[in-house]
């Protein structure tokens, strides 16, 4: 399943490819999105057969409130450094949100099994088509 909500097409279909990519990266991924600086759902995509646990309208509250929490954190980047990734254990599933260096794409939001090494998978596998995407200027940490 995948998703739009926005009119703008260059950033969608590129968001939409970044979502695409990133899900085949792992077969523990469960699902990845991604908002725009106003915290709007540009595209998502759900792995095949999996129900969702968000519906769309949660599905884009959370990710406002994402956006949100990632804008707060740049208050500290200056004394901490920049943001690599944030993390979020559940009762049912893993979720990561790591920002994105585009004008228009504000975070790219992954799921993933309980089972998964979700710390190999983003430093491993998503941060590099992100960089290589331009996405992201992440240096290994």
């Amino acid at each position: 399943m995948t998703s739009s909500m926005s009119s703008s097409s260059i950033p969608y279909a590129y968001a939409k490819e970044i979502c695409n990519q990133v899900l085949q990266l792992d077969k523990s991924i469960r699902f990845a999105a991604i908002a725009n600086n106003m915290g709007t759902l540009i595209a998502y995509k759900l792995r095949e057969g999996l129900v969702p646990l968000l519906n769309e309208e949660e599905l884009q509250n959370n990710l406002m409130k994402t956006v949100l929490r990632m804008k707060t954190r740049e208050d500290y980047e200056s004394k901490l450094g920049d943001v690599i990734y944030t993390f979020a254990l559940y009762k049912r599933v893993k979720r990561a949100s790591i920002p994105l260096d585009h004008p228009d794409l504000a975070v790219l939001t992954v799921s993933f099994d309980m089972a998964a090494d979700q710390d190999s998978i983003i430093m491993d596998k998503i941060l590099p088509v992100l960089k290589q995407g331009k996405l992201t200027e992440a240096s290994e940490v």
